[in-house]
């Protein structure tokens, strides 16, 4: 009797395991979901206040919107003194640090608002600011100056800023990306990331963000990048 009791003891304790493996192997899939939707929505704000603020921008400068900050990525230093740039002039219409008011540990803190949630940021920035999302940098006419937002005929489906890709991302990046540059503060369809399974955000011209997969980036039916293609 003895050992039947503890052969059966023995059973049970292995339909236990059993029955614990299976509930991790289910916990661990719907665990990592809930953090990439955390994730998203995180992003999902911060693009769509961006967006706003720009809107916002506009209207008060005679619909002007504000200047890109720089071709490349951008030095500290560059960015303190890049005074019309997106990333100095929106931030505080919100009441929010400017990119020049942050020190290299807070640019690329979840207290900012250019930090993005899920994004694979250098281990080592240096003097470097890597943006994770960016103005638009479609949006110039022939001397290379900002447009005005009037002049985007269909501002629902025009990009104003999206998530970009930074320099360890560019296996999420679209097929036909560019892997050059990565991490400056504007962004175009090839260097637009899908970050959060495959997808990205987009905030358009007229304020709303979306998420967006990232083999639609070349769609125009779905997004538009370029004012000639209004």
């Amino acid at each position: 009797m003895k050992n039947q009791s503890s052969a059966f003891t023995l059973i049970e304790l292995l339909v236990v395991i059993a029955i614990i493996a299976v509930l991790a192997a289910l916990a661990f899939p719907a665990a990592g979901n809930a953090m990439s939707s955390s994730q998203r929505a995180s992003a999902l704000n911060s693009i769509k206040q961006i967006s706003t603020l720009a809107v916002t921008y506009a209207a008060d400068h005679n619909g002007m919107l504000p200047e890109e900050g720089g071709e490349g990525v951008q030095s500290f230093s560059r960015v303190k003194s890049a005074s019309n740039a997106w990333y100095n002039v929106l931030p505080p219409l919100a009441g929010l640090k400017a990119a020049r008011d942050h020190d290299r540990a807070t640019f690329h803190g979840p207290e900012s608002l250019f930090f993005v949630k899920g994004a694979k940021y250098p281990a080592r920035t240096g003097s470097s600011a890597y943006f994770a999302y960016g103005i638009n940098s479609q949006l110039i006419d022939n001397t290379r100056t900002q447009i005005r937002l009037h002049q985007i005929t269909h501002p629902a489906r025009t990009a104003l800023f999206a998530e970009a890709g930074l320099p360890d991302e560019k296996a999420l990046l679209p097929k036909g990306g560019a892997g050059s540059d990565l991490g400056q503060p504007k962004v175009r369809d090839r260097r637009f990331i899908g970050r959060h399974n495959g997808t990205g955000i987009i905030g358009f011209a007229d304020g709303h963000a979306e998420v967006v997969p990232v083999d639609r980036a070349f769609d125009t039916n779905v997004v538009r990048w370029e004012l000639a293609a209004n």
